[in-house]
């Protein structure tokens, strides 16, 4: 056998009817319409209503702050007092805080070792 008879035997035939390709779509269709239309015919004869939608209840908007510009201007000014001021920031281990142009004068005065470490390495305990 030659190639090229092999490739014809596993063609699909070309002779396809549209008639019945049109009857079970239309079948299909059929189908399903008549499907939908005793579904609603149980549902019209046992009483079942469709769903049914509520509008939604207009609620009030939340009062969440009474004066926004002024809690802006309140949490401004503390922020503004908490970086230009001195305090505690954790009294336990010595941490204070600091306005930032001290902090970067501070900074700026330790020329090229202004970010080592504060202070110097722990030693390992040799008893261990």
């Amino acid at each position: 056998m030659a190639p090229e008879t092999v490739l014809e035997e596993q063609r699909q035939a070309e002779d396809l009817d549209d008639r019945k390709i049109l009857l079970v779509g239309a079948g299909t269709l059929g189908l399903v319409g008549l499907t939908l239309g005793l579904v609603m015919l149980f549902m019209h004869l046992v009483g079942i209503e469709g769903p049914k939608v509520t509008p939604p209840a207009a609620f009030a908007p939340p009062r969440l702050q009474s004066d926004d510009a002024g809690d802006l201007r309140d949490y401004q000014a503390e922020q503004r007092a908490k970086l230009q001021g001195y305090a505690w920031a954790d009294r336990e281990h010595g941490l204070v805080r600091i306005p930032i142009e001290r902090a970067m004068a501070m900074t700026a005065a330790r020329g090229a070792g202004a970010y080592a470490p504060l202070d110097p390495p722990r030693q390992p305990d040799p008893r261990r």
